[in-house]
């Protein structure tokens, strides 16, 4: 090849990558530009950094420590998986069962794989939710862990009003489809605490519902028009439906759509069924087209330092996390206090 064509060739492709990096380039600015306009009118922090069921990287998930680390770590908002018992007590815990992170077995031999809402309160109370913790990850262990107990909603409530600082409630009414009429008691516990109000106005941010069942969001959606609602997507939805057609559902019933990040998509160990995971729906163009579709984009569930720059890059309004801690220093928002000084704060 002479050494005229490879000149050509070289100014040929700096020209492709140039215009091929302004435009990637415009469009993050022009979706940031629009995500700024979305989470404004929705009085949405941005970027939100959410509590992934609390400072779940630092403490047991969904326990006291847990909400009290990411309250004063400084997070935007504590982030709650709501769940009812077989006595009608709305309560904080993330999977189906209780096996675990509970010593279930032990306590309720032959229970370990039955639901949530077989058990009554006073059941789950007897039980430990925060030796588990310690034993996986014994780097992170706490004396002080062990014996924490499974909280009710109203709890997490009063954990984030008790600080100087105030963060926002991010609730999902988990596997709504079991729970009939979970929708009205959520509302109406709110409302009792003064966390959402009748009154018309502009929407409150201050509490956001999210759900993977659109018919919950619409429930939500005439029970309390003004808190934002966030659609999530799993690549089984994403497979089955269709990222447009999801993003068009997303609209009809809420203000927002929780996609999830790189490391869930590669992950061997994350899979709803055998769909393929090549679906990467935080792609600055997936972020644009929800931004178009007047959606926020919360993204989950984003751990490591690169992906946090990742999805903040393609123009994501926030992110749900465990690191609350690493998430603040990234979007810029850094705690003013060691975690071993909020450790002795909160008396952990």
């Amino acid at each position: 090849m002479s050494s005229g064509l490879k000149l050509i060739l070289a100014v040929m492709s700096a020209t492709v990558m140039l215009t091929a990096g302004l435009w990637l380039a415009c469009g993050v600015l022009g979706g940031t530009a629009r995500g700024k306009r979305v989470a404004k009118a929705l009085n949405i922090p941005r970027p939100a950094v959410i509590a992934h069921r609390g400072a779940s990287h630092l403490a047991p998930e969904s326990t006291v420590p847990a909400y009290l680390m990411a309250r004063e770590l400084g997070a935007d908002y504590l982030e709650i998986d709501l769940q009812r018992t077989k006595d009608g007590t709305l309560v904080v815990v993330h999977d189906d069962d209780l096996s675990r992170t509970t010593n279930v077995a032990e306590v309720f031999p032959g229970r370990e794989k039955d639901t949530i809402d077989t058990f009554t309160f006073a059941e789950l109370a007897q039980l430990d939710a925060g030796s588990w913790f310690n034993r996986t990850f014994p780097d992170r262990a706490r004396g002080s862990f062990k014996g924490l107990r499974i909280l009710r909603m109203d709890e997490v409530i009063a954990l984030a009003e008790s600080g100087t600082r105030r963060p926002g409630l991010y609730i999902e009414t988990k596997a709504a489809s079991r729970f009939p009429g979970i929708e009205e008691q959520l509302v109406g516990a709110l409302r009792q605490r003064g966390w959402i109000e009748d009154s018309e106005g502009p929407p409150s941010g201050r509490v956001i519902f999210q759900s993977f069942e659109p018919n919950s969001l619409v429930r939500l959606k005439s029970l309390a028009p003004r808190v934002p609602r966030l659609l999530l997507l799993d690549e089984l939805m994403v497979a089955r439906e269709g990222l447009d057609s999801l993003m068009k559902i997303a609209s009809d019933v809420g203000s927002g759509v929780g996609t999830w990040g790189v490391r869930w998509a590669f992950s061997p160990y994350w899979s709803l069924t055998a769909a393929p995971k090549r679906y990467l729906t935080t792609w600055p163009w997936h972020t644009g087209q929800a931004h178009e579709a007047g959606l926020f984009v919360h993204p989950w569930t984003i751990n490591e330092r690169w992906e946090m720059w990742m999805v903040t890059l393609s123009g994501a309004d926030g992110f749900f996390t465990d690191r609350a801690d690493v998430a603040l220093a990234v979007v810029g928002k850094p705690g003013r206090d060691e975690p071993q000084t909020l450790w002795n704060r909160i008396g952990y």
